[in-house]
């Protein structure tokens, strides 16, 4: 079935994406920050933190992405009972 709301669709993949690359660039900060050393103004425990956020930032982008694949379910399941409801 067609999706009716296109929005939706481009939503949930923009904040896939948004959850990969946030991930990937704690990754990526944590090992610069790891490799490069610690100075006074930037310690190794940042490193820490960015994966940290990294991770965090991850799970909320896809958890929103979920959620919108959610309502959009919800809706077209509740469209398709109405159809069935209406036919008897």
């Amino acid at each position: 079935m067609e999706e009716k709301y296109r929005a939706l669709g481009w939503l949930r993949t923009t904040f896939k994406v948004l959850a990969y690359l946030s991930g990937g660039l704690g990754f990526i900060f944590f090992l610069i920050i790891l490799i490069g050393g610690g100075t006074p103004e930037a310690p190794r425990a940042t490193s820490i933190l960015a994966l940290v956020l990294g991770f965090i930032y991850l799970v909320l982008f896809y958890t929103i992405s979920i959620l919108l694949q959610l309502f959009s379910d919800i809706e077209e399941n509740t469209r398709r009972t109405m159809e069935l409801l209406e036919r008897k």
